[in-house]
């Protein structure tokens, strides 16, 4: 799939962007280093979720030539009161749009919204073995601040994980704002 990157926009997520949302997540399950979950969702399992993924903690869509081709959304890190400034944050890209500057668009809009949102940090955790998912934290200069190793047990073997987190100044101090680049 071949994509103009200019024409990918981002949006806050439809209850009718549903089924996308949940066929682009369980592509993540399938391939397995992108979720810890071990099977496939349908729209109906994904309704409370959705809805928790608006107000505070939003879920936004990219959108090409009228499809959804990735996704990306915060979560609370911690129900507890002192973790409110801190929010957790998951993105997740087509299979056939991945490697196509859809991830660093999400990204470079989730970093934006956070900051108009008053989160002070972002987190993530990511399977050790998803190079892609790395490389993007790099991109964006997220620093790497810890290395689990075999945290995840799934198909028979044993995963590390490493956890990101980006201290958000205000909008315009930002180190990194990777712009147009694939």
């Amino acid at each position: 799939m071949e994509i103009e990157q200019e024409m990918v926009q981002v949006r806050k997520a439809r209850i009718t962007d549903l089924p996308a949302i949940v066929e682009i997540y369980n592509q993540g399950v399938e391939d397995g280093i992108a979720t810890c979950d071990l099977s496939d969702f349908t729209p109906d399992e994904r309704y409370g979720w959705f809805n928790d993924h608006q107000g505070r903690y939003p879920l936004w869509v990219a959108e090409y030539a009228n499809a959804v081709i990735g996704w990306t959304t915060l979560s609370p890190y911690d129900v507890k009161a002192c973790f409110s400034l801190t929010a957790m944050f998951s993105t997740y890209v087509h299979r056939e749009a991945r490697g196509r500057g859809v991830g660093t668009i999400l990204r470079r809009h989730l970093i934006e919204e956070a900051r108009k949102l008053g989160f002070h940090t972002i987190v993530n955790r990511v399977f050790a073995v998803n190079e892609r998912s790395i490389a993007l934290a790099k991109k964006f200069g997220f620093t790497q601040v810890g290395h689990m190793r075999e945290i995840v047990y799934r198909d028979g073997q044993f995963i590390d994980c490493v956890f990101f987190q980006m201290l958000l100044e205000p909008a315009g101090d930002a180190k990194e704002s990777p712009a147009n680049d694939k």
